[in-house]
């Protein structure tokens, strides 16, 4: 019986796959089952059993207890045995469809496809592949018709959901109130109270028409962008602090607020949205508005203690690497990139050396603070000035290193000791020099691109004649630090005195060599004038080593001919047995601590103190990004820093469909060609995630739930769609609507989805929608959302008539900033006056202390991005909205506005309260109620109680 049903088996499945040996049948239908419910357990070197199913030859030798597939043979295969037996999987045995399919695969002579089998290719119960829902490329789907509800939708939106509605059964809310449509449209779209004008007049004529122009004036409102910016920034992890022990402020972190504010008003095309986040300073280099749109990727926690070893700074880079591509990744992929560090993701089909590509493209991401000038006739005015204090700098130092003073610089800088006779008015002269990078004992030290060797002849008024900088190139291996290069440049004689030469290295971080100078000469025509070789430098102290090459290094050596400054001047490095170069090392031999003696010393002191002040004024300081070239990037086994893998090449994710995850750029790349690669990629019109996850997180704020209700993560740990064919197609028509932002607000709140009734009781089949959809998300009425901690506060000061207008610039500080440096700390205060009284999105957003209203009404922790508030219940909340010093003075501020506006008869005053607060008139039984409050006791007392009313904290 056994050897009859496996012919027939195998005589049924050869009639129904009449290319048996292809692949496609493997690919298509075998593959997909053992990548689902296989290969987690049995692939790879550390494989159960040792049975390794990826891989054809290993698949049919077996593991440890031998071979387990017999081709051909059903009953013979020890695969089939533990699979019909419901043993294998363990825990989810295979459904029946599944079984069937490894059955006749066996039986037909367990043919294989492409081999090995990716592991990503197929989804399983595990862990997503590439196949999962959100890496596939949009669906152009038509809104769907023929449902029940024909007469309800508004738009094609509506098609959708009264669709989804009709298959369950349910039928949508009818429309809310026009009070309460009013009041849900201002705080959605504004984040302050609709005004009770604005209500009534809507009120009178609650028309679709209406509807649709107090939508366009609100869009239109500069309000709005402040709404929509604080959404973002709490996805950004926006703080003006660094965060961790030293928590340095960040005084003009400020600047990406404002551009998120100006980018939500102007309506700036998301792809462009996102771009300028990316790369922004790369579009528009020396801009106020590149340098601010950038400040989302530096607006996270910094650590500045990144130890003292190599090792600890270089692991302290990578998890400053792990938290931007962590916020990038979430933020326009939805996607937890960060989460492959160590090693391929757990869940989703990105693998490890994918993250080092990713992270790759990050790499010249530095934390600073940067002067942008806004006019470029600012810009001119600060070069020349600059100019002028450099001059005057260099002149102090020369005094102050005459007499031996104290120049407390880290930069190596010689000066020739007598001036040479070279400098006849209007005469060519020629300066040529051997340049290279250079490294002593550890690499971290090494020259990097951008670093170099300045050359300056300067007069005997010691004005300078002319000044040149070589870049001495990265230093790269052994060989290259041994690699001389000429270089070459003339100067005009001015008449003036002889000249001297004065070499230091070009402005760089202390803490590296600039480059190291050998073979000076200066010349007239053919005739050499003065020449250098630094072979007659002598060394006192021991010789080390540079790093690779074994060159012997020395160090504090001396000179005859040259005067010189700086830790441990001179260094120099013997590169050929007898031949010695000098080395370059250190910060700006201009910019650091000099101690001026003499008049004339302070004097030049005084001056370059004035034209600092000067620049300032004419520079804008602003907290954004540095970008710097970066080295090559390798895979990090396991995250560890000291076991370094292949070099990889910037890239983004193999396993968005449709999407090549290559840059056209090289693994040595700049990090300006990198990081417009990446805004390039990410805004791609392919890229599905992209497009997906910004209208969920629009579609979040409106429903206070998302189509997806993960909007940080579309992978294997995210929720599912509750409406996929919908998510699509308004991808889609975002994409084709110019990515404007405002026109998918216009489309979701002239919706009747979103002008739903919040009540339950409203809704004709509550009953069966409360068992079937308790959750509301199939939306058969709205969500009822109580008011987010900056919209209560920023609601009490509208009511109260108090709020400060202002818009951009510095925020108002409601903390006391207490400084024992290096640390810093913030003690929560409560200020008062009316440049205190500014809408929160403008306050100080420092990492610790918080203010102790918008704590307790859960406004998040800027340490990590919040794609979705908790919204909480405790009593806390309750006690702060009673008791706080700000609510008392709202409270007492709104009685004095509703005694302004209405004068002193109760009856008046009470209305209008119920007016400013709550948006309604009052009913009797509570104006008789408030009367009395208000004659016996204190009209504060009244709006004390209204402000901390359920109906003004929430929005139904």
């Amino acid at each position: 019986m056994i050897l009859l049903w496996g012919l027939l088996a195998n005589a049924s499945w050869a009639q129904q796959h009449d290319r048996s040996e292809s692949f496609q049948y493997f690919d298509e239908t075998v593959a997909p089952v053992l990548a689902a419910y296989c290969l987690e357990c049995h692939s790879g070197v550390d494989a159960k059993g040792r049975l390794d199913l990826s891989v054809r030859e290993k698949a049919m030798a077996g593991g440890k207890g031998g071979p387990v597939i017999s081709p051909g043979e059903v009953g013979e295969s020890r695969l089939w045995e533990l699979v019909n037996a419901d043993e294998m999987p363990p825990k989810h045995p295979l459904p029946d469809v599944e079984k069937e399919i490894l059955k006749e695969w066996i039986a037909g002579g367990a043919h294989w496809g492409t081999d090995p089998i990716d592991p990503y290719a197929f989804s399983s119960v595990k862990r997503a592949g590439y196949d999962w829902w959100s890496l596939q490329p949009l669906k152009d789907i038509a809104p769907p018709e023929g449902h029940l509800n024909a007469s309800w939708p508004k738009n094609e939106l509506d098609q959708f959901i009264a669709t989804t509605l009709s298959a369950k059964g349910l039928s949508p809310s009818p429309r809310a109130d026009a009070r309460t449509l009013v009041r849900r449209l201002y705080v959605d779209l504004l984040g302050l109270p609709a005004p009770m004008d604005v209500i009534e007049t809507f009120t009178a004529n609650p028309s679709d028409e209406a509807w649709g122009l107090l939508v366009d004036g609100l869009l239109d409102s500069p309000h709005y962008g402040e709404r929509w910016a604080r959404h973002w920034m709490d996805v950004a992890r926006f703080g003006e602090s660094g965060g961790f022990e030293y928590n340095t402020p960040r005084e003009s972190a400020w600047h990406y607020r404002d551009w998120l504010i100006r980018a939500f008003n102007d309506d700036m095309p998301y792809d462009e949205f996102a771009r300028m986040q990316l790369a922004g300073d790369i579009f528009k280099p020396n801009t106020l508005e590149g340098a601010a749109a950038v400040g989302f990727l530096v607006a996270g926690v910094h650590n500045e203690v990144q130890g003292v070893s190599d090792e600890m700074k270089m692991t302290g880079r990578q998890d400053e690497l792990e938290e931007i591509s962590g916020t990038v990744g979430q933020t326009f992929l939805g996607m937890t990139v960060h989460c492959a560090r160590c090693h391929d993701h757990k869940f989703d089909p990105i693998s490890i050396t994918e993250y080092y590509q990713f992270i790759a493209a990050l790499d010249g991401i530095h934390h600073a603070t940067k002067n942008i000038f806004i006019t470029d006739d600012a810009k001119a005015k600060h070069k020349e000035l600059a100019k002028k204090q450099e001059n005057l700098k260099r002149k102090l130092v020369d005094l102050v290193s005459a007499r031996n003073g104290e120049v407390g610089t880290t930069a190596n800088r010689v000066t020739l000791k007598e001036p040479i006779k070279a400098n006849e008015e209007g005469i060519e002269y020629s300066v040529s020099l051997k340049l290279a990078p250079t490294v002593w004992a550890a690499p971290g030290q090494s020259t990097v691109a951008g670093d170099g060797v300045l050359i300056r002849i300067s007069d005997g008024d010691n004005e300078t004649i002319v000044s040149q900088t070589f870049e001495a190139l990265p230093w790269d291996g052994g060989d290259n630090a041994s690699k001389f290069i000429s270089k070459r440049f003339t100067y005009q004689g001015t008449g003036s005195g002889g000249v001297s030469i004065h070499i230091e290295p070009a402005p760089l971080n202390s803490g590296r060599f600039g480059g190291a100078a050998d073979d000076l000469v200066l010349r007239r025509g053919d005739a050499i004038l003065f020449e250098e070789t630094f072979d007659t430098l002598k060394h006192p102290n021991a010789a080390g080593k540079q790093a690779d090459t074994g060159n012997p290094v020395f160090y504090a050596s001396t000179s005859e001919q040259w005067s010189y400054t700086g830790a441990n001047a001179l260094h120099a490095v013997e590169h050929v047995p007898g031949n010695v170069a000098l080395q370059l090392f250190g910060g700006s031999a201009t910019s650091d601590k000099i101690v001026a003696e003499t008049p004339e010393e302070k004097r030049l002191e005084s001056d370059v103190a004035a034209l600092q002040k000067e620049m300032g004024e004419l520079a804008t300081p602003i907290f954004t990004v540095r970008s710097e070239t970066s080295d090559i990037m390798r895979v990090h086994h396991r995250g560890s820093v000291r076991s370094l893998g292949d070099e990889v090449v910037p890239g983004g994710l193999q396993a968005i469909r449709g999407l090549s995850p290559a840059f056209a750029v090289d693994k040595d790349a700049s990090d300006a060609k990198r990081r417009k690669q990446l805004a390039e990629w990410m805004t791609a019109p392919e890229n599905s995630l992209f497009h997906r996850v910004i209208v969920n997180r629009i579609w979040h704020y409106h429903f206070g739930r998302g189509i997806v209700d993960s909007p940080n993560d579309f992978g294997f740990n995210g929720g599912q769609p509750s409406h996929p064919e919908l998510l699509d197609w308004l991808a889609l028509w975002f994409r084709e609507n110019s990515y404007s932002m405002k026109a998918l607000h216009r489309l979701i709140v002239t919706s009747s989805t979103y002008q739903q009734a919040s009540s339950i009781e409203l809704n004709g089949t509550y009953e069966l929608a409360q068992e079937i959809d308790k959750d509301n998300r199939f939306l058969w009425r709205q969500n009822p959302r109580r008011l987010a901690g900056e919209t209560l506060r920023d609601s009490m000061l509208v009511m109260a008539g108090a709020l400060n207008p202002k818009m951009y610039g510095p925020g108002y500080k409601d903390v006391r900033l207490d400084s024992v440096p290096p640390a810093n700390y913030y003690i929560a205060i409560d200020p008062v006056g009316h440049e205190f009284n500014r809408r929160t999105i403008y306050r100080w957003h420092v990492r610790g202390q918080r203010s102790a209203l918008l704590d307790t009404f859960d406004c998040p922790d800027p340490s990590v991005t919040t794609p979705m508030r908790s919204v909480t219940t405790t009593p806390s909340q309750a006690l702060s909205q009673w008791n706080h010093s700000f609510v008392l003075r709202m409270a007492k501020r709104l009685g004095e506005r509703i005694e302004e506006e209405v004068g002193t008869e109760s009856s008046k005053q009470v209305i209008h309260a119920w007016h400013l607060v709550l948006g309604r008139n009052p009913r009797s039984s509570e104006s008789m109620s408030a009367q009395r409050l208000v004659e016996e006791h204190c009209l504060s007392l009244l709006t004390r109680a209204l402000l901390n009313s359920n109906e003004s904290i929430f929005i139904d």
